[in-house]
């Protein structure tokens, strides 16, 4: 398999893999606030209280901060893939990488203050850092697709994937709202947690479409 591509699948499966596995020890230890359910439905916890508590600790900080720099590699190449496509420097591809890198750092520091015991963590680091994660992420990945959609790359991608890619940045759209709208109005926390979940798979996702765009591209 292509270098490239191997980042792609290692953004998805490093990323959802560590928050599964932190979620499933977190159990296994009977740890505060961490309940058996189905969080992508039910909403019983958000995913920072599945990665707090040692042993998963290690596991979620380790993997995520791990994650995120695959994901600053994604966008690197994607960069990389876009400019010797067009054979000339692209602002939106440029604002994309840009904002890509940034909601990478943003998760690494929300990650990094994540060391028990619950009460000294700096709550307002974390939570800035995470929300920001999702919303520049977002922007990124909103800013890449529609670059992808223009005429002139347009024709460079198959329709399976720039359709997944505006899929998954529409969800995500609908979902921040909804997430702003609750937490606005404090309510629905359940509803909040849950969305938290999906962001996060359809985050990974979208890196995870670029298999089909870099599938030609020369082995490393």
């Amino acid at each position: 398999m292509l270098l490239n591509r191997t980042v792609a699948w290692i953004c998805f499966i490093l990323s959802q893999g560590t928050i599964a596995i932190s979620y499933l020890v977190a159990l296994q230890y009977e740890h505060a606030k961490v309940l058996s359910c189905n969080p992508f439905f039910q909403g019983c916890l958000n995913i920072t209280d599945a990665g707090i508590y040692s042993p998963e600790g290690f596991i979620f900080r380790g993997g995520m901060i791990a994650a995120c720099a695959f994901f600053i590699m994604w966008w690197m190449i994607s960069h990389e893939h876009i400019h010797s496509l067009l054979n000339r420097t692209s602002k939106l591809n440029t604002t994309a990488t840009v904002l890509g890198a940034i909601g990478a750092i943003l998760l690494i520091i929300a990650t990094a203050v994540l060391v028990p015991p619950r009460e000294d963590i700096n709550w307002t680091v974390h939570v800035a850092g995470a929300t920001l994660f999702f919303l520049v992420t977002f922007a990124a990945q909103a800013v890449h697709i529609f670059r992808l959609y223009q005429a002139d790359l347009k024709q460079h991608f198959s329709k399976q994937s720039l359709n997944a890619k505006l899929v998954i940045v529409l969800v995500q759209a609908l979902m921040i709202i909804t997430a702003l709208t609750i937490d606005y109005l404090d309510v629905w926390d359940a509803l909040k947690n849950a969305i938290e979940w999906w962001l996060a798979l359809l985050i990974a996702l979208y890196f995870l479409t670029s298999v089909w765009d870099w599938k030609n591209l020369e082995q490393a």
